[in-house]
């Protein structure tokens, strides 16, 4: 997703997004695959500390490919 695809698509999220999705991603990893007594308290406020600002980044990410498409569809 941060790839762009020459001559038809930019990227659908930038650079940095990837980076913060991936600690939430492994994050659901150990929860689906530990039992939930291993989970560390301090890395659980860190993840909720950072959860909004990766949440913008997403949303605003989304937003400027969802624009791209409607101007794709709007110039055919």
């Amino acid at each position: 997703m941060p790839a762009e695809v020459a001559a038809v698509r930019p990227a659908v999220i930038t650079q940095e997004t990837p980076h913060c999705l991936g600690e939430y991603r492994a994050f659901r990893h150990v929860v689906r695959n530990v039992y939930a007594f291993n989970l560390q308290a301090a890395r659980l406020k860190e993840l909720t500390g950072e959860l909004r600002t990766c949440y913008q980044a997403v949303c605003r990410d989304v937003s400027a490919f969802t624009n791209f498409l409607e101007q794709l569809t709007q110039a055919r």
